[in-house]
């Protein structure tokens, strides 16, 4: 067995991980202290879905929770990243150029990019393991 990592799949092993742990704590923190979330669900959330804001904040840190959990196991990697990008675009946009925001971007590029990028190792040509 090679445990010999390329700099290919240690930078795509890494970007995993490292969205994983930060999806995996804001997912924690919304679940843990939902209040302090609360104030930041938009308007158009609430009125599209006909529930409170708190039960939105619960949901959404059930959501990155689950899907981080899944990323950081390695499970449909590629789907995963880009729900995940996808489901940033419209907080992010909501959260406009706030330091916050722009940190969103970076996030949603970072995932979408991992949802391209990444190859499970079963896949790689002999090649790309030396790539």
């Amino acid at each position: 067995m090679n445990f010999k990592l390329t700099r290919f799949e240690l930078g795509t092993y890494l970007l995993r991980l490292g969205l994983s742990a930060v999806f995996l704590w804001f997912g924690f923190s919304q679940l843990l202290d939902s209040i302090r979330w609360v104030s930041i669900v938009p308007e158009w959330a609430v009125n599209l879905l006909h529930i409170p804001p708190a039960f939105i904040v619960l949901g959404n840190g059930a959501f990155e929770v689950i899907l981080g959990s899944m990323l950081a196991m390695g499970i449909w990697t590629r789907l995963i990243s880009l729900v995940l990008g996808l489901h940033l675009i419209p907080i992010m946009f909501d959260l406009g150029l706030t330091a916050i925001g722009v940190r969103d971007f970076g996030l949603v590029i970072a995932s979408l990019s991992l949802s391209l990028i990444y190859k499970s190792p079963e896949k790689q040509t002999d090649l790309q393991r030396t790539l």
